[in-house]
């Protein structure tokens, strides 16, 4: 039975059969690309395990140690778990490999995203999604978001501690909505958007305004009303890219040295 690079039979699991990579590019990462797609197709089940090394040293026509860097590369992934003694096995994808790769991927890159192109996926993302935690938030998400924002209440003379517990709020709000995809696509973004946080709370008064914004967001969700959370999502995230903008400028200021 064939299923793209890889032949599959069905009365021998481990009869597979991969194309041999070709020399244009680097050879794990073929390998792991080949492998990959044959576990998104799920040609290679969850649970199942891959070939020994130098079996799929032999199909590929590579070396073992490309074989053992391309899985390298998917258990970076979240693809595969090697079980020392028992083989590599194909991992099934929880949302949180998911969140962890994406994280992984921002982190790593060169360039540094800047406040507006951030701020403008937060529009475009929590916008929705407090209308959706209006409808569908549950008892248990609203005992939740009262918590964190006593806390918020509680820590404002702490930046650091505030702005952590401001960010758990949007989480909780994106759990809130009952929608995995949503709290999948904003987890990844929480280093920025914390740094963020922390840089528009240095900001007089700006911590007393959020603790406002999230207070009135939540009544807005007990009453179920998705318009009212919207709206005051809006303005909140509105005066917490101006609050940011003007502390990241103070940030970037040199400072003065008294004499």
């Amino acid at each position: 039975m064939k299923f793209g690079m890889l032949s599959y039979s069905h009365t021998n699991p481990m009869e597979y059969s991969f194309t041999p990579v070709k020399r244009n590019d680097k050879l794990s990462n073929q390998v792991a690309d080949y492998l990959q797609q044959s576990i998104l197709s799920k040609s290679l089940k969850p649970g199942e395990r891959l070939p020994t090394e130098r079996e799929l040293g032999d199909q590929f026509q590579v070396s073992r140690t490309v074989i053992r860097e391309a899985i390298r590369i998917l258990e970076a992934r979240g693809l595969l778990d090697t079980q020392s003694g028992s083989g590599t096995y194909v991992k099934a994808l929880q949302g949180e490999d998911v969140v962890n790769s994406l994280s992984l991927y921002l982190s790593s890159q060169d360039q540094s995203f800047s406040l507006d192109a951030i701020m403008e996926v937060r529009r475009v993302l929590e916008l929705q999604v407090v209308k959706l935690a209006a409808e569908r938030a549950r008892e248990e998400d609203i005992r939740k978001m009262e918590e964190i924002l006593n806390h918020m209440y509680r820590t404002k003379a702490d930046i650091d501690e505030f702005s952590e517990w401001d960010l758990k709020f949007h989480l909780a709000l994106a759990e809130a909505c009952k929608n995995d995809l949503f709290k999948i696509m904003i987890e990844p973004l929480g280093e920025a958007l914390f740094n963020l946080i922390r840089a528009g709370s240095s900001m007089p008064g700006a911590i007393e305004d959020a603790c406002q914004y999230h207070l009135e967001i939540m009544e807005a969700i007990k009453r179920r009303d998705a318009m009212r959370a919207e709206e005051v999502m809006r303005t909140h995230l509105a005066q917490s890219q101006r609050v940011a903008s003007q502390g990241l400028s103070n940030q970037q200021k040199p400072r003065q040295i008294k004499g």
